[in-house]
């Protein structure tokens, strides 16, 4: 394997299960775009070729198909057709998921833990009134029936509002939620579903919280996706935004702008340094006074687009899943999405919690910010490979 690949072979194993736990069976040319997608890997690396003696083959491709065969010898997956294959029992069992009423803390740190354990009994440990700010990305449906992982979207909205119903008890008298949710597509068709819209209904007739803002996370290296409408019949443009969406029940939630202020642009800093705006009326019917933005609030603030390319592959937590034989998680979001939150919507030692942990960015995040936090991974082998984020955690 070269070692410019953002993955190791064994890592593609556990995606590939994923993909094939909902159906009867899963073509391989279909695994290659799952895989893909749940792996989060660039064009360049999907559409990569080598030279394999005379012949000259896709290198992703082809470590797929070499996961297909590991899985194989390892009772995980069978052969149920030419270029057809489904999961085994076996394969389900090797996914590892927490059995209802199992919450395991699987290690500490100095200002947090790490649960296995299903959304929900996680949220049942923790104290009424105790988090300030839940942030998490749970799994978006995929709009296709599937045995592990997403659901279908009437199912999913259920099964989500019924989550987050156990949530505003659990926040401060002035704590929010935020959740990062991203498109799907009606099945066999160019367009996009409206689950976020009715979602949001939902949580407000039923569960009484109030949007409070709407936010786009702008990722510059998204795959172009889905496939079909983007790169093969070009009807669509490649979606590189993410919705986020920041709830309260409390009509003030706790917020300070100040705390994410961006550096003034170089104009902005030279009419602070001229004393300001010299008085004028702007087309649109604003008056601007004399000396207009003339005081120096230490930065501008900032707007709702969050830019940042969710890109890494090779960090700590990735070498140190690879040297453990664990995978790393495919849904992973940069840094700066529960970053920007934290700063803007806690203070110093509150509680952040992230029911949908992963690989625990946003506790990782908290931790550095000084918060405190919990997360919880309903899956064993990524809760296990989280602690790889922590610099000194205490497994259990």
């Amino acid at each position: 394997m070269s070692s410019s690949k953002p993955y190791a072979q064994s890592q593609l194993i556990l995606p590939l299960l994923d993909a094939a736990a909902g159906r009867a069976s899963i073509s391989t040319r279909r695994a290659y775009d799952e895989v893909a997608n749940a792996i989060g890997i660039d064009d360049t690396t999907r559409n990569h070729r080598v030279a394999r003696g005379p012949r000259i083959v896709n290198a992703f491709e082809q470590d797929v198909r070499w996961a297909q065969q590991r899985a194989r010898l390892d009772g995980l997956m069978r052969r149920v057709g030419p270029g057809d294959w489904e999961i085994t029992d076996k394969g389900r069992t090797a996914l590892r998921k927490a059995r209802p009423g199992l919450v395991v803390t699987i290690f500490t740190t100095a200002s947090g833990v790490a649960l296995w354990a299903s959304c929900e009994d996680a949220a049942a440990h923790l104290d009424d009134g105790s988090v300030q700010l839940i942030f998490t990305s749970p799994p978006y449906p995929l709009l296709r029936q599937k045995a592990y992982g997403n659901l279908p979207e009437r199912a999913y909205l259920d099964w989500l509002t019924a989550i987050v119903a156990s949530w505003p008890r659990k926040l401060t008298g002035d704590g929010s939620i935020v959740l990062n949710l991203g498109d799907a597509w009606e099945p066999g068709k160019p367009h996009l579903s409206l689950y976020q819209e009715r979602l949001l209904l939902r949580l407000e007739d039923e569960l009484s919280l109030k949007l409070c803002q709407r936010f786009a996370w702008q990722n510059p290296s998204k795959m172009p996706a889905p496939a079909e409408w983007v790169t093969v019949r070009r009807v669509r443009v490649k979606p590189s935004l993410e919705n986020l969406f920041w709830l309260s029940p409390h009509d003030r939630a706790y917020s300070d702008n100040r705390a994410v202020l961006e550096p003034y642009s170089a104009s902005m800093r030279s009419m602070l340094a001229r004393g300001g705006m010299a008085a004028a009326r702007r087309p649109a019917g604003f008056e601007m006074k004399d000396g207009a933005f003339a005081v120096d609030h230490g930065g501008a603030i900032p707007g709702n687009l969050i830019v940042a390319a969710n890109t890494a592959s090779n960090g700590a937590y990735a070498r140190g899943c690879r040297a453990e034989g664990l995978p790393v998680h495919p849904a992973r979001f940069p840094d700066a999405l529960p970053q920007f939150f934290i700063t803007m919507l806690t203070r110093a030692g509150d509680l952040v919690f992230d029911p949908f942990g992963g690989s625990m960015t946003t506790g990782a995040v908290a931790e550095r910010l000084g918060r405190r936090w919990v997360g919880s991974e309903l899956h064993l082998d990524y809760a296990l490979g989280a602690a790889h984020r922590f610099v000194d955690p205490r497994r259990s």
